[in-house]
């Protein structure tokens, strides 16, 4: 199966292979899988900073990609038969970034 990007995170080859390198994955068997968390992360992101907002408008702010890195990493290792029932929080989570972003964007109008 091939998944199709609707970001252009997940269909930049350079963020993907800096995402593997960042969460030491080494096999290509869960791309597509790391693609749909990627969409996901993103978009969940973006709206968490401004409802509505298009994840494709942070594309070249790096805080935007470190905060879809680590929430990619935290699903992809938290995933399975405990991910329901237990989850540890982030030692460093992606809400600092989200709250900065969110005042510098709401600063501009």
């Amino acid at each position: 199966m091939t998944v199709k990007s609707l970001t252009k995170f997940s269909a930049d080859q350079v963020f993907m292979d800096n995402l593997k390198n960042y969460c030491k994955i080494d096999q290509n068997f869960d791309d597509d899988i790391l693609i749909m968390m990627v969409d996901s992360a993103a978009t969940l992101i973006a709206t968490a900073i401004s409802e509505g907002s298009n994840a494709n408008l942070y594309y070249n702010e790096p805080r935007f990609k470190i905060a879809i890195m680590k929430q990619v990493k935290e699903d992809y290792y938290e995933r399975g038969i405990t991910a329901d029932s237990y989850r540890p929080e982030l030692s460093t989570g992606i809400n600092g970034i989200i709250n900065q972003l969110r005042s510098e964007s709401s600063d501009e109008n």
